[in-house]
């Protein structure tokens, strides 16, 4: 039998310089658009050649998983001429093919300021043959690149012969412990490759937005690798450009440039309070029972959005919608979609120019929907979850810990802030399974649904964070922000339907703040302009929602597949195929019974949907989801 050693150690020095390539790539990817890095330090970009090792091994794992099982076979047939051509030519076609898209990010990424995904595959392969006719063009002014991949490729060569050069044949007496050692070693390392595959032990497989966690959103291209970023993107549904409106018509339409305040900013501390299925029919405003008697009294002192629009159905739809005014009209969700990692600006980054320290406070474990990922990529400060808490002793043995002693943790943490600061708390207890802690078994009144019981007690919660809240000498000077992540699920015929099933409160509250109920139709997107509006911040942003505060609104818009909503004053609309095909009158048909759709009606109010449709498509696509104050 042969020995296993030589056979071993010629792979791992085989995916070891396959490491040191993607390395090697690394650092020119940083040389060639050093210009757009420009405020990296050498110790930053050190790390960053470090913590990219993560996502360089489901790179290498993915494309050399048949090259490692075939390596990895301890038979004798290993060592036939026939069988070690088929894994070199494996090896070099793998692994040059997968180098080759580094490269194509080396000149591409000024285009896009983002990794390649498998979007390019539809520009090439899709039909659109004015891409592929520039191919030539692109290889013609990136010669230099050409001649840089070839000899990259034989260097690739030459040092996989090299390598394999050096393992010599050895046999060995047949032994029946050590065939079963080598069955356990084949097994560790198919094992290790499923595990770089699935990029670590954590409770879901590795994503795109999985790269904020080690660096700032600007440096993300260069923590991640293309062929991640290809593969990650492939598991995807994308976007297809939209070409409705010239740039010119489209502007006329909507822009989702919002223009700076002209008066003085006000560096209020900021707190965004973001209640888990809190859906306006468990509410006083909702016109059923309610089971939120705190969070009903503090309506009556805020300024109450009592018709807001959830613009998704999932936390983590409703997290980027309310942070960073990016509502998700995809089929995938967004931080998980192939532009989770496109650059954004968001209530943290904004206000961090105004000197605000900012964190996002969430008593799940840590790793939860990704939602530590998310505070790193919307420029958070600091995450504070369960590891954090560091007291099981109050963890609720499914999510995360108990709304009330973590939010009462909370206060603790922001009286450690100066001012000003931003944060945002997340709840967690009326989640699914519905548990409440033993203590207040039979407290809350139980209702029609499992969730209401765990309502309640989240609804005790928020009151005693307020009431520790109202003692510190930070709580006059906040303003504070309420509203749901999303809706509960809904038997109801108002809040089951497609336009009830999104219905949410929002309010804003601050102590000396005028209290006033307000009927028009507000939605979650609009939560970060309005803040910004009470801070009179003095900048241009973008946002895909608009200030409650302006008495020019714009319609609300959301995406329940395959369908876009849009809501616009008391009218219910519809959209498929860039047109309407349903239209209700909500002050007289809540229940959306009578089609009130008329071709030749709406044309303006249509213009205006598909308008936003292309912007917000388009801007995802080629990553302009901001606005450049440097410019």
């Amino acid at each position: 039998m042969n020995h296993y050693k030589p056979q071993l150690l010629n792979l791992l020095k085989q995916l070891g310089f396959v490491f040191l390539l993607y390395s090697f790539c690394r650092l020119l990817f940083y040389m060639f658009n050093k210009s757009y890095f420009q405020e990296i330090s050498f110790t930053e970009f050190n790390a960053l050649l470090f913590y990219g090792l993560r996502f360089d091994a489901f790179s290498i794992a993915a494309t050399n998983a048949l090259y490692i099982l075939l390596c990895a076979l301890p038979f004798q047939f290993y060592y036939s001429k026939g069988y070690q051509k088929i894994t070199s030519i494996i090896f070099i076609i793998t692994n040059t093919a997968a180098l080759s898209l580094n490269f194509i990010d080396f000149a591409y990424f000024p285009f896009t300021q983002k990794r390649t995904t498998c979007e390019v595959a539809n520009l090439i392969f899709g039909g659109q043959t004015e891409f592929t006719k520039l191919i030539p063009h692109f290889l013609a002014d990136f010669w230099y690149m050409v001649l840089l991949f070839v000899g990259f490729v034989w260097f690739l060569i030459t040092i996989h012969f090299k390598i394999k050069k050096q393992e010599i044949q050895k046999t060995m007496p047949f032994s029946l412990k050590l065939s079963g050692v080598y069955v356990l070693i084949f097994l560790l390392l198919i094992g290790s490759t499923v595990l770089g595959i699935r990029g670590g032990l954590q409770k879901v497989p590795i994503v795109l937005v999985d790269a904020a966690t080690y660096t700032e959103p600007r440096y993300i291209p260069i923590v991640i690798n293309t062929p991640f970023s290809i593969l990650k993107s492939a598991e995807l549904t994308e976007l297809t450009p939209i070409n409705l409106f010239s740039d010119e018509q489209l502007k006329t339409y909507y822009n989702p440039i919002q223009n700076a305040d002209t008066g003085t900013f006000k560096p209020l501390n900021v707190c965004v309070i973001i209640l888990e299925s809190f859906s306006k029919e468990f509410t006083g405003i909702g016109n059923r029972k309610s089971f939120t008697p705190f969070l009903d009294s503090l309506m009556k002192q805020s300024l109450l959005f009592k018709n807001g629009i959830a613009n998704g159905k999932t936390s983590i739809n409703g997290i980027p919608a309310v942070i960073a005014s990016m509502p998700c009209l995809l089929e995938n969700q967004y931080l998980n979609s192939m532009y989770s990692n496109n650059r954004l600006q968001t209530l943290p980054n904004l206000l961090k120019e105004k000197g605000y320290y900012s964190v996002f406070f969430h008593g799940g474990t840590n790793g939860t929907m990704n939602f530590n990922s998310f505070a790193k990529l919307a420029g958070y400060d600091a995450y504070y979850g369960r590891n954090e808490y560091n007291n099981d002793e109050d963890y609720d043995g499914q999510w995360g810990i108990w709304d009330e002693p973590f939010l009462q943790k909370t206060v603790e943490e922001m009286s450690k802030f100066k001012s000003p600061f931003f944060t945002s708390i997340f709840t967690l207890s009326s989640h699914n399974p519905f548990t409440i802690p033993n203590k207040y078994k039979g407290k809350f009144p139980k209702g029609p649904y499992d969730i209401t019981e765990s309502i309640g007690y989240a609804d005790y919660a928020l009151k005693q964070f307020f009431n520790e809240a109202r003692k510190q000498t930070w709580f006059n000077n906040t303003l504070f922000v309420i509203t749901p992540d999303h809706t509960s699920t809904s038997s109801d015929p108002f809040y089951s339907n497609l336009n009830g099933q999104y219905s949410i409160p929002i309010l804003f509250y601050k102590s000396d703040l005028t209290p006033k109920k307000e009927e028009k139709t507000v939605q979650q997107i609009d939560i970060l302009p309005t803040v910004l509006d009470f801070l009179n911040y003095d900048k241009p942003f973008y946002s895909l929602g608009k200030s409650m505060l302006n008495e020019n609104r714009q319609p609300c818009m959301y995406y329940n597949s395959p369908y876009f909503c849009c809501v616009k004053d008391s009218f219910f609309y519809v959209i498929k195929n860039h047109q309407f095909i349903d239209k209700y009158n909500l002050k007289k048909d809540s229940l959306l019974k009578t089609n009130l759709v008329n071709p030749n009606e709406d044309k303006q109010l249509l213009n205006f949907c598909n308008a936003y449709i292309q912007t917000y498509t388009n801007d995802l696509i080629n990553n302009k989801t901001y606005y450049d104050n440097k410019k």
